[in-house]
């Protein structure tokens, strides 16, 4: 009789998955359980681990004495304590993950009162993110503060700043030349009030010219009503310096991306979103396009990006010769990819599930994608539970789960019936959307009917055109007389998916209404997905059956 165990990762993934949206979503409406539960389950977690610890000890001792006892009859009992103890473990670390979250959203700890701050010194931690059309949203960790009277104090904790869109988009003009300079600030590492290096900086004030993670401003003006927000007035910051060399590097290195990338036109916004996830330079349009046609995921950063940067540099690392060379340049290719793109959660769990998946090889193992993406997931959960309630980290891994769950069986369902290459696109596309549908339908209000048969279309242009651009900013960089060649040749491909994506983009979309037909829908697609795992089992058993029995 086959039997079907469930990997132990899974269950501790589920587990702490199921407990931290859960403790969250309570705390939300005030509840205060979270640290009693952290508390309870890290206790039973002890008292499993020894019971587990002691049954081993005395199995051992009686098998060593041959004494006759029958234990047939403590194998369920074991499996269920197993289960319970792997279980305890996802519940501490997904309650474990709500305490560390609530004291992040904690307002910053400062002596002087919120409402009476006028100017903050804080170092950006994230890149500029659209807030609506009026604001940009940037996570920033502060430093200092100053009050109406001039008093200024320290300040700890981390607070989001809504910067006025106008200044963001000023500063992404195709006229800048250079990122501001700070000669003198650099030098003062801590930047606290009444040092000398600080205030010479104030003296000389430069304004800010270019928003990037690592940066530190001095932000005139004023806290939200929660004190978790600090909208900044229409005046631009101070530059402050930097918080290391290298995130100067990069930020270096991605204003020179964006300023050739800008002469391109819409091909270079497209790659600048495909590359950098910044669509400053793309036109609002193609954007909506993308939504309506169910395709916004192509320009988030992904694991599809991912594997693409890391595919491209595999060859182009075949030319040392050896194969692991090949595969060690491919993963620092996709290392300093992360690094300059910049930490998003589909991103973080891309190159996670790449540095597991690696370390499994390198010990002799083979780990399915299953058992990866819940060792991930219990890991992003566990150090950065910020990102764990992201909209895009709720996507990225339950389209991932989609492709593995559902797309598989799909796959199994259509074998023999369509081209095998044909078949693989279009199960992923049915898994992750079906996956996802009461993500999406939930968090957006509607659904892009064609969405599956968009991303079949599109998504291998988009692919295609990706390739074509990495190809095309070398060649450009060590031959800038092809510049304008190579940009027409990515316009007219430009032209191409957006024709595409618009075509898709004009169809209906699924929009339930209420809140009873929301769920509905959303149900109805999981149980799709649910009959296609079910209906895949019962063709393989009935496939398995039809062999003959070998005696």
């Amino acid at each position: 009789m086959e039997r079907h165990v469930v990997p132990p990762i899974t269950v501790i993934a589920v587990a702490a998955a199921a407990f931290f949206y859960g403790l969250y979503t309570f705390a939300q409406t005030g509840g205060r359980v979270t640290s009693f539960v952290f508390i309870t389950a890290f206790l039973l977690l002890c008292v499993l681990s020894v019971f587990l610890i002691a049954v081993s000890v005395a199995g051992k001792l009686l098998s060593q004495g041959r004494v006759g006892v029958r234990s047939s009859w403590k194998k369920p009992a074991l499996s269920t304590i197993r289960f319970a103890f792997f279980a305890a473990a996802g519940a501490a670390i997904g309650s474990y993950s709500v305490c560390t979250l609530q004291r992040e959203q904690r307002p910053p700890q400062t002596l002087a009162a919120l409402p009476t701050v006028r100017t903050l010194i804080a170092e950006l931690t994230g890149e500029p993110v659209p807030a609506g059309s009026d604001y940009y949203r940037i996570p920033v960790k502060l430093i200092a503060c100053s009050a109406d009277r001039d008093e200024q104090f320290s300040a700890s904790g981390i607070v989001q700043l809504f910067v006025p869109a106008a200044l963001v988009r000023g500063t992404y003009s195709g006229g800048i030349t250079r990122i501001g300079r700070a000669e003198q600030s650099e030098m003062a590492a801590p930047l606290l009030h009444r040092t000398a290096v600080f205030a010479e900086a104030l003296r000389n004030p430069q304004e800010c010219r270019f928003y990037v993670r690592g940066m530190r401003l001095a932000v005139q003006g004023k806290f939200g009503k929660t004190g978790t927000v600090f909208y900044a007035r229409p005046v631009q910051p101070v530059f402050l310096g930097w918080n290391s060399p290298l995130s100067r590097l990069r930020a270096f290195f991605r204003f020179a991306f964006m300023r050739m990338l800008y002469g391109w036109g819409n091909a270079g916004g497209l790659l600048l979103a495909l590359l950098a996830a910044d669509k400053a330079f793309l036109p609002a349009e193609c954007i909506a396009a993308f939504r309506n046609a169910g395709l916004a995921h192509i320009l988030a950063l992904s694991g599809m990006h991912l594997s693409l940067i890391g595919t491209a540099a595999l060859q182009g690392g075949r030319m040392f010769g050896h194969k692991s060379r090949a595969a060690w340049f491919s993963l620092a290719a996709v290392f300093l990819f992360v690094w300059f793109a910049g930490a998003a959660p589909s991103l973080n769990r891309a190159l996670g599930m790449v540095c597991i998946a690696a370390a499994g090889r390198a010990l002799g193992l083979k780990p399915p994608p299953l058992s990866v993406l819940c060792a991930m997931l219990t890991v992003h959960i566990a150090i950065a539970g910020a990102e764990a309630i992201t909209l895009g980290f709720m996507l990225s891994y339950g389209a991932y789960a989609g492709i593995i769950i559902f797309g598989d069986a799909c796959a199994r369902l259509m074998a023999g019936k369509i081209p095998p290459a044909l078949a693989g696109s279009i199960s992923a596309s049915v898994g992750a959307q079906l996956f996802t549908a009461p993500i999406v339908i939930s968090a957006i209000g509607n659904i892009a009917a064609a969405g599956v048969i968009a991303s079949c279309m599109v998504s291998p242009l988009v692919s295609v055109f990706l390739i074509a651009g990495l190809i095309c900013i070398p060649l450009a960089l060590i031959f800038p007389f092809t510049s304008p060649l190579l940009g027409y040749g990515l316009n007219a491909a430009y032209r191409i998916i957006f024709v595409a994506a618009d075509f898709f983009a004009r169809l209906p979309v699924i929009a339930p209404e209420s809140g009873i037909q929301r769920a509905i829908f959303s149900a109805a697609a999981f149980a799709v997905g649910v009959c296609c795992v079910v209906l895949a089992y019962v063709q393989r058993k009935r496939t398995a059956a039809a062999f003959p029995r070998l005696t």
